[in-house]
Protein backbone atom coordinates (compact mmCIF):
# COMPACT_ATOMS: atom_id res chain seq x y z
CA UNK A 1 0.00 0.00 0.00
CA UNK A 2 1.61 3.28 -0.62
CA UNK A 3 0.78 6.43 1.50
CA UNK A 4 0.97 10.02 0.81
CA UNK A 5 2.38 12.60 3.57
CA UNK A 6 1.24 16.12 3.63
CA UNK A 7 3.51 17.68 5.90
CA UNK A 8 2.14 21.04 7.28
CA UNK A 9 2.54 23.78 9.95
CA UNK A 10 -1.31 23.42 10.74
CA UNK A 11 -3.43 20.31 10.91
CA UNK A 12 -6.89 21.90 9.42
CA UNK A 13 -7.85 18.69 7.46
CA UNK A 14 -10.17 20.70 5.32
CA UNK A 15 -8.16 22.01 3.26
CA UNK A 16 -7.29 19.10 2.25
CA UNK A 17 -10.33 18.26 0.31
CA UNK A 18 -9.28 18.63 -3.10
CA UNK A 19 -6.32 17.10 -2.59
CA UNK A 20 -8.12 13.67 -0.62
CA UNK A 21 -10.00 13.49 -3.70
CA UNK A 22 -6.77 13.20 -6.01
CA UNK A 23 -4.62 10.26 -3.94
CA UNK A 24 -6.15 7.43 -5.45
CA UNK A 25 -5.78 9.26 -9.42
CA UNK A 26 -2.53 9.59 -8.30
CA UNK A 27 -1.56 5.56 -6.86
CA UNK A 28 -2.09 6.33 -3.10
CA UNK A 29 -4.07 4.46 -1.34
CA UNK A 30 -3.96 7.07 1.71
CA UNK A 31 -2.97 10.83 2.92
CA UNK A 32 -1.68 10.93 6.16
CA UNK A 33 -1.52 14.54 7.10
CA UNK A 34 0.78 15.30 9.61
CA UNK A 35 2.71 18.28 11.35
CA UNK A 36 6.88 17.55 11.60
CA UNK A 37 6.96 17.55 15.70
CA UNK A 38 4.45 14.23 15.24
CA UNK A 39 7.28 12.32 13.79
CA UNK A 40 8.51 9.21 16.27
CA UNK A 41 11.68 8.71 14.66
CA UNK A 42 12.86 6.08 17.19
CA UNK A 43 9.70 4.39 16.39
CA UNK A 44 9.00 5.44 12.55
CA UNK A 45 6.08 6.29 13.32
CA UNK A 46 3.84 9.58 12.85
CA UNK A 47 0.59 10.86 14.67
CA UNK A 48 -1.67 12.56 11.71
CA UNK A 49 -4.76 12.52 9.95
CA UNK A 50 -5.26 9.86 7.61
CA UNK A 51 -7.73 10.04 4.84
CA UNK A 52 -8.79 6.84 3.55
CA UNK A 53 -11.92 5.27 1.81
CA UNK A 54 -13.62 8.58 1.44
CA UNK A 55 -13.24 9.55 5.37
CA UNK A 56 -10.69 10.82 8.00
CA UNK A 57 -9.61 9.33 11.28
CA UNK A 58 -6.64 10.33 13.59
CA UNK A 59 -4.18 7.73 13.95
CA UNK A 60 -1.62 8.24 16.88
CA UNK A 61 0.82 6.02 15.28
CA UNK A 62 0.65 5.71 11.51
CA UNK A 63 3.53 4.31 9.57
CA UNK A 64 5.77 5.98 7.79
CA UNK A 65 4.65 7.55 4.57
CA UNK A 66 6.21 6.32 1.17
CA UNK A 67 6.42 9.84 -0.46
CA UNK A 68 6.33 13.38 1.21
CA UNK A 69 4.42 16.76 0.13
CA UNK A 70 5.83 19.60 2.17
CA UNK A 71 3.55 22.77 2.55
CA UNK A 72 4.88 24.12 5.44
CA UNK A 73 6.04 27.73 6.08
CA UNK A 74 8.17 27.06 9.57
CA UNK A 75 9.79 29.22 12.16
CA UNK A 76 11.49 28.88 15.56
CA UNK A 77 11.33 25.10 17.01
CA UNK A 78 9.12 23.95 14.45
CA UNK A 79 11.66 24.87 11.72
CA UNK A 80 14.38 22.41 13.55
CA UNK A 81 11.56 20.13 13.87
CA UNK A 82 11.12 20.09 9.72
CA UNK A 83 14.89 19.73 9.24
CA UNK A 84 15.53 16.89 11.80
CA UNK A 85 12.60 15.13 9.66
CA UNK A 86 14.10 16.28 6.01
CA UNK A 87 17.42 14.73 6.70
CA UNK A 88 17.20 12.16 8.89
CA UNK A 89 13.64 9.97 8.25
CA UNK A 90 14.78 8.36 4.72
CA UNK A 91 11.50 8.97 3.35
CA UNK A 92 11.86 11.12 0.02
CA UNK A 93 10.07 14.67 -0.27
CA UNK A 94 8.66 15.43 -3.42
CA UNK A 95 10.67 18.58 -3.24
CA UNK A 96 13.64 20.37 -1.74
CA UNK A 97 13.36 24.14 0.34
CA UNK A 98 14.57 26.68 -1.66
CA UNK A 99 14.27 28.64 2.12
CA UNK A 100 13.16 31.76 2.68
CA UNK A 101 16.36 34.14 2.02
CA UNK A 102 15.44 36.45 -0.80
CA UNK A 103 19.24 37.54 -1.42
CA UNK A 104 20.41 33.77 -1.94
CA UNK A 105 17.27 33.66 -4.43
CA UNK A 106 18.09 36.62 -6.47
CA UNK A 107 21.79 35.95 -6.34
CA UNK A 108 20.62 32.33 -8.00
CA UNK A 109 18.48 34.28 -10.22
CA UNK A 110 21.42 36.97 -11.50
CA UNK A 111 23.82 34.56 -13.12
CA UNK A 112 21.29 33.96 -15.52
CA UNK A 113 21.57 36.15 -18.19
CA UNK A 114 18.23 35.84 -19.76
CA UNK A 115 17.00 36.68 -16.32
CA UNK A 116 19.28 39.66 -15.47
CA UNK A 117 17.49 42.11 -17.46
CA UNK A 118 14.35 41.69 -15.49
CA UNK A 119 15.49 41.65 -11.77
CA UNK A 120 15.33 44.77 -9.45
CA UNK A 121 18.39 46.23 -8.33
CA UNK A 122 19.34 44.63 -5.20
CA UNK A 123 21.84 45.21 -2.61
CA UNK A 124 21.91 43.27 0.79
CA UNK A 125 21.84 45.71 3.87
CA UNK A 126 24.97 44.96 5.64
CA UNK A 127 25.67 48.60 6.43
CA UNK A 128 24.14 52.28 5.82
CA UNK A 129 25.22 53.15 2.78
CA UNK A 130 23.65 50.34 0.93
CA UNK A 131 20.31 52.45 1.64
CA UNK A 132 22.08 55.75 0.34
CA UNK A 133 23.36 53.98 -2.84
CA UNK A 134 19.92 53.15 -3.67
CA UNK A 135 18.12 56.37 -2.86
CA UNK A 136 20.53 58.04 -5.09
CA UNK A 137 20.53 56.10 -7.78
CA UNK A 138 16.76 55.53 -7.84
CA UNK A 139 15.61 58.39 -5.49
CA UNK A 140 12.98 55.82 -3.67
CA UNK A 141 14.03 52.52 -2.32
CA UNK A 142 12.16 49.63 -0.70
CA UNK A 143 13.48 48.15 2.69
CA UNK A 144 12.41 44.02 2.89
CA UNK A 145 13.16 41.39 5.15
CA UNK A 146 15.06 38.35 3.95
CA UNK A 147 12.81 35.75 4.93
CA UNK A 148 9.21 38.12 4.78
CA UNK A 149 5.82 36.35 4.67
CA UNK A 150 2.89 37.87 3.54
CA UNK A 151 4.26 40.93 3.09
CA UNK A 152 5.44 41.80 6.31
CA UNK A 153 7.70 44.32 7.70
CA UNK A 154 8.27 45.65 4.30
CA UNK A 155 9.02 49.22 4.59
CA UNK A 156 9.06 52.37 1.05
CA UNK A 157 12.04 54.72 2.25
CA UNK A 158 11.90 58.12 0.22
CA UNK A 159 14.13 61.15 0.88
CA UNK A 160 11.88 64.48 0.60
CA UNK A 161 12.58 67.84 1.62
CA UNK A 162 15.57 66.93 3.48
CA UNK A 163 13.77 64.15 5.27
CA UNK A 164 13.76 60.68 4.92
CA UNK A 165 10.09 59.07 5.10
CA UNK A 166 9.47 55.28 6.13
CA UNK A 167 5.95 54.00 5.01
CA UNK A 168 4.72 51.00 6.18
CA UNK A 169 1.27 49.30 5.78
CA UNK A 170 -1.33 50.02 8.47
CA UNK A 171 0.87 53.03 9.98
CA UNK A 172 1.57 56.22 9.78
CA UNK A 173 4.42 57.65 7.64
CA UNK A 174 8.00 58.63 9.01
CA UNK A 175 10.06 61.74 8.68
CA UNK A 176 13.80 61.12 9.88
CA UNK A 177 16.79 62.93 9.93
CA UNK A 178 19.86 61.39 8.41
CA UNK A 179 21.01 60.78 12.07
CA UNK A 180 17.52 59.20 12.82
CA UNK A 181 17.77 56.99 9.62
CA UNK A 182 20.89 55.92 10.64
CA UNK A 183 19.45 54.56 13.95
CA UNK A 184 16.12 52.91 12.77
CA UNK A 185 18.17 50.65 10.48
CA UNK A 186 20.28 50.05 13.34
CA UNK A 187 17.51 49.40 15.00
CA UNK A 188 16.15 46.58 12.07
CA UNK A 189 19.73 44.97 11.70
CA UNK A 190 19.78 44.00 15.14
CA UNK A 191 16.68 42.18 14.97
CA UNK A 192 16.62 40.78 10.98
CA UNK A 193 18.65 40.81 7.72
CA UNK A 194 17.46 42.78 5.14
CA UNK A 195 17.86 43.96 1.42
CA UNK A 196 17.34 47.28 -0.01
CA UNK A 197 15.81 47.22 -3.58
CA UNK A 198 14.87 49.84 -5.61
CA UNK A 199 11.11 50.97 -5.18
CA UNK A 200 9.85 50.34 -8.56
CA UNK A 201 6.55 51.99 -10.28
CA UNK A 202 3.62 48.67 -10.01
CA UNK A 203 0.60 50.66 -9.33
CA UNK A 204 -2.73 50.99 -11.29
CA UNK A 205 -4.04 54.12 -12.84
CA UNK A 206 -5.56 54.51 -9.24
CA UNK A 207 -2.18 54.13 -8.03
CA UNK A 208 -2.75 50.96 -6.01
CA UNK A 209 0.03 48.72 -5.78
CA UNK A 210 -0.45 45.12 -7.47
CA UNK A 211 1.63 42.57 -8.80
CA UNK A 212 1.10 39.12 -10.60
CA UNK A 213 1.20 35.79 -8.96
CA UNK A 214 2.25 33.63 -11.80
CA UNK A 215 1.81 29.66 -10.31
CA UNK A 216 4.46 26.70 -11.97
CA UNK A 217 4.18 23.34 -10.79
CA UNK A 218 5.44 19.80 -11.83
CA UNK A 219 2.69 17.69 -13.11
CA UNK A 220 1.69 13.61 -13.52
CA UNK A 221 4.76 13.56 -16.37
CA UNK A 222 7.29 15.04 -13.98
CA UNK A 223 7.21 18.46 -16.37
CA UNK A 224 6.92 21.81 -15.63
CA UNK A 225 3.13 23.11 -16.04
CA UNK A 226 2.31 26.79 -15.52
CA UNK A 227 -1.32 26.61 -13.79
CA UNK A 228 -2.75 29.75 -13.90
CA UNK A 229 -1.94 33.70 -13.43
CA UNK A 230 -3.39 36.27 -10.69
CA UNK A 231 -3.81 39.35 -9.79
CA UNK A 232 -3.25 41.02 -6.43
CA UNK A 233 -4.15 44.70 -5.94
CA UNK A 234 -3.39 46.25 -2.80
CA UNK A 235 -5.45 48.35 -0.86
CA UNK A 236 -6.03 51.96 -1.85
CA UNK A 237 -2.49 53.69 0.16
CA UNK A 238 -0.85 50.00 0.98
CA UNK A 239 2.88 49.90 -0.42
CA UNK A 240 2.53 46.16 -0.68
CA UNK A 241 -0.23 44.01 -2.53
CA UNK A 242 -0.89 40.88 -0.73
CA UNK A 243 -3.99 39.82 -0.25
CA UNK A 244 -3.23 39.58 4.13
CA UNK A 245 -2.83 43.10 4.15
CA UNK A 246 -6.50 43.64 2.29
CA UNK A 247 -5.29 43.49 -0.80
CA UNK A 248 -8.26 41.90 -3.31
CA UNK A 249 -7.83 39.19 -6.42
CA UNK A 250 -8.20 40.25 -10.27
CA UNK A 251 -8.11 38.04 -13.16
CA UNK A 252 -5.34 38.94 -15.10
CA UNK A 253 -6.58 39.58 -18.91
CA UNK A 254 -8.97 42.07 -17.97
CA UNK A 255 -6.80 43.95 -15.38
CA UNK A 256 -3.65 43.94 -17.28
CA UNK A 257 -6.17 45.18 -20.74
CA UNK A 258 -7.29 47.80 -18.43
CA UNK A 259 -4.24 49.03 -17.62
CA UNK A 260 -2.10 48.68 -21.45
CA UNK A 261 -4.86 47.58 -23.55
CA UNK A 262 -5.73 44.09 -24.73
CA UNK A 263 -3.14 43.38 -27.41
CA UNK A 264 -0.33 44.54 -24.79
CA UNK A 265 -1.35 42.73 -22.34
CA UNK A 266 -1.70 39.25 -24.22
CA UNK A 267 2.14 39.99 -25.22
CA UNK A 268 2.69 40.51 -21.50
CA UNK A 269 1.13 37.75 -20.54
CA UNK A 270 3.30 35.31 -23.13
CA UNK A 271 6.43 37.12 -21.91
CA UNK A 272 5.40 36.18 -18.21
CA UNK A 273 4.65 32.66 -18.84
CA UNK A 274 8.30 32.60 -20.88
CA UNK A 275 10.05 34.14 -17.79
CA UNK A 276 8.03 31.77 -15.39
CA UNK A 277 9.76 28.84 -17.50
CA UNK A 278 13.32 30.30 -17.25
CA UNK A 279 13.05 30.53 -13.45
CA UNK A 280 11.80 27.41 -12.68
CA UNK A 281 14.93 25.30 -14.89
CA UNK A 282 17.23 28.25 -13.54
CA UNK A 283 16.41 27.93 -9.35
CA UNK A 284 16.12 23.61 -10.21
CA UNK A 285 19.70 23.63 -11.90
CA UNK A 286 21.17 26.16 -9.96
CA UNK A 287 20.15 25.47 -6.39
CA UNK A 288 20.91 21.46 -7.65
CA UNK A 289 17.35 20.50 -5.95
CA UNK A 290 14.13 18.78 -6.99
CA UNK A 291 11.04 21.41 -6.61
CA UNK A 292 7.58 21.09 -7.00
CA UNK A 293 5.80 23.80 -7.68
CA UNK A 294 6.89 27.80 -7.41
CA UNK A 295 4.51 30.85 -7.26
CA UNK A 296 6.59 33.98 -9.28
CA UNK A 297 5.74 37.53 -8.20
CA UNK A 298 6.17 39.63 -11.01
CA UNK A 299 5.48 43.77 -11.17
CA UNK A 300 4.93 46.08 -14.95
CA UNK A 301 5.92 49.61 -14.33
CA UNK A 302 4.38 51.87 -16.21
CA UNK A 303 6.82 51.82 -19.13
CA UNK A 304 5.25 48.58 -19.39
CA UNK A 305 8.49 46.88 -18.31
CA UNK A 306 8.10 43.56 -16.20
CA UNK A 307 10.30 42.86 -13.09
CA UNK A 308 10.74 39.78 -11.22
CA UNK A 309 9.55 40.37 -7.61
CA UNK A 310 10.58 37.51 -5.73
CA UNK A 311 10.10 33.63 -6.06
CA UNK A 312 8.46 31.35 -3.41
CA UNK A 313 9.02 27.54 -2.94
CA UNK A 314 5.75 26.80 -0.94
CA UNK A 315 3.45 29.25 -2.72
CA UNK A 316 0.15 30.50 -0.97
CA UNK A 317 -3.27 29.90 -3.64
CA UNK A 318 -5.69 31.99 -2.14
CA UNK A 319 -5.58 34.39 -5.37
CA UNK A 320 -6.54 31.72 -7.59
CA UNK A 321 -9.28 30.61 -5.57
CA UNK A 322 -10.40 34.25 -5.43
CA UNK A 323 -9.97 35.04 -9.09
CA UNK A 324 -9.50 31.79 -11.52
CA UNK A 325 -12.00 29.69 -12.41
CA UNK A 326 -12.86 26.61 -9.87
CA UNK A 327 -10.94 23.91 -12.58
CA UNK A 328 -7.90 26.03 -12.10
CA UNK A 329 -8.20 26.74 -8.55
CA UNK A 330 -8.26 22.98 -8.19
CA UNK A 331 -5.54 21.97 -10.18
CA UNK A 332 -3.42 24.39 -8.20
CA UNK A 333 -3.84 21.92 -5.00
CA UNK A 334 -4.37 18.34 -7.10
CA UNK A 335 -1.22 18.80 -9.23
CA UNK A 336 0.89 18.21 -6.53
CA UNK A 337 -0.52 15.49 -5.94
CA UNK A 338 0.11 13.87 -8.95
CA UNK A 339 3.37 14.82 -9.60
CA UNK A 340 4.33 12.78 -6.33
CA UNK A 341 2.81 10.01 -7.77
CA UNK A 342 4.57 10.09 -10.66
CA UNK A 343 8.21 10.32 -8.43
CA UNK A 344 7.29 7.71 -6.20
CA UNK A 345 6.43 4.88 -9.01
CA UNK A 346 10.11 6.42 -10.58
CA UNK A 347 11.37 5.95 -7.65
CA UNK A 348 10.00 2.52 -6.71
CA UNK A 349 11.30 1.44 -10.15
CA UNK A 350 8.22 1.50 -11.53
CA UNK A 351 6.50 -1.01 -9.04
CA UNK A 352 3.23 0.96 -8.29
CA UNK A 353 0.80 2.21 -10.94
CA UNK A 354 -1.40 5.07 -11.18
CA UNK A 355 -5.58 3.94 -10.37
CA UNK A 356 -8.51 4.48 -12.41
Amino acid sequence: MATLGIMWDRMNKGVFKWQAKAIRAAGFDKLLLFKPDRVDRRYRTISGWVYENNQWRYEPKSPYPSIIYDRGIYSGRMLKEARQVKETIGIPFAGDWLGNDKWTIHKHLSVNTKLRPYLIPTLLLSHDQAVHTMLHKYKKAIIKPLGTHKGTGILKLSYLNGKYVIEENRRKSIHLSKEGLHGKLAQLRRKRNYLVQRWVDITDAANRVYDIRVLIQKNVLGQWHLTGMGVRLGKAGNITSNLATEGSAKEIISFLSKQFGHTRALRLEQKLRELAFEIAAQLERSFQKRLVELGLDFGIDRQFHIWIIEANAIPGKEVFKRAASPKVFNQSLQLPIYYAGFLHRRLSGGKTRRKQ
